[in-house]
């Protein structure tokens, strides 16, 4: 029992070792992967938009490494951030003047993916792709009638009448309003004619994007928002063509670190017996079922 007890204890600290080893080596390289081998780069820029930088290091990387001759932008976003949008279309825009930039536009590029769409060569969206959302949001939620309420009196001293404009805490005046609308006036006009710069887009379908709807693939591909239907694969085959790529595609996902020797070996080797017993026993039961759901749901 004790020789038992003593080498469940030795391979865990093995365990622990090679991880430890493996996760030092990786921060000793900064987490970069290794675009020696590859010939196109991959950013996948996923969830709300919120800083720019991080995306902005990986189009650094992908500009300083002449390995890499054309790059794919994989989109699953519904905005965010103005200014973080911005910085990342016009960063994508100078990019495209040395080398291709091909968008993939996945379930979701709205509102700020559709802004950062348009720093791209060439935009491949899905049939069913939501996009459009063309338009500025400033929500505020105003609690001055529950502090009138609970008896309290927020009180503000400031150096000038807009200083705290859309204070939640405290009555939206008709100056202060004014004020905010022009700002997402402003805004929204800025993304209006950068979208209309960018794309061939008829006045009439610029006119109804310009009320915020969203529209799927298809209309985007028919307003002009995107060039042409497809998937991923799809953008990476336009990738390596526009970029003149010879022989296969070798991907350098730059979002993307490294795995440690511990994930690709021992995690890696774990996740793919399951995979295998898993595909073996359930596999036909799942396909089947999800035929009959489909069968059930045609009637």
């Amino acid at each position: 029992m004790k020789k038992l007890f003593w080498f469940v204890v030795g391979v865990l600290l093995l365990v622990f070792l090679v991880s430890f080893i493996s996760s030092s080596w990786i921060l000793s390289r900064g987490g970069r992967v290794d675009l020696s081998s590859a010939n196109i780069g991959v950013i996948e820029i996923e969830g709300v938009i919120s800083k720019s930088l991080p995306v902005l290091e990986e189009i650094r990387r992908f500009r300083d490494n002449k390995n890499l001759k054309a790059l794919v932008v994989r989109l699953d976003t519904p905005g965010g951030a103005v200014g973080a949008s911005q910085e990342i279309y016009l960063a994508l825009k100078k990019l495209r003047e040395s080398r291709p930039v091909i968008v993939s536009m996945g379930n979701l590029a709205a509102s700020g993916g559709l802004y950062i769409s348009l720093g791209a060569t060439e935009v491949i969206a899905l049939p069913g792709s939501i996009t459009g959302s063309m338009g500025v949001l400033m929500p505020i939620t105003n609690l001055s009638k529950l502090m009138d309420k609970i008896y309290v009196q927020p009180v503000s001293i400031k150096s000038g009448a807009l200083k705290d404009a859309g204070n939640p805490l405290v009555p939206l005046g008709n100056e202060a309003r004014s004020y905010l609308q022009e700002m997402v006036d402003l805004t929204f006009r800025q993304f209006r004619e950068d979208v209309a710069k960018e794309r061939t887009i008829p006045e009439d379908a610029l006119k109804k994007l310009s009320d915020g709807r969203v529209i799927d693939g298809l209309t985007a591909k028919d307003w002009g928002i995107a060039n042409s239907l497809g998937t991923f694969e799809d953008a990476i085959d336009r990738a390596r063509e526009l970029g003149q790529v010879s022989g296969e595609a070798k991907l350098a996902f730059l979002s993307r670190k490294p795995k440690s020797f511990f994930e690709e070996l021992i995690l890696g080797s774990i996740s793919k017996i399951i995979q295998q017993w898993t595909s073996s026993q359930i596999g036909p039961q799942f396909i089947w079922q999800t035929l009959e759901w489909n069968e059930s749901a045609e009637n």
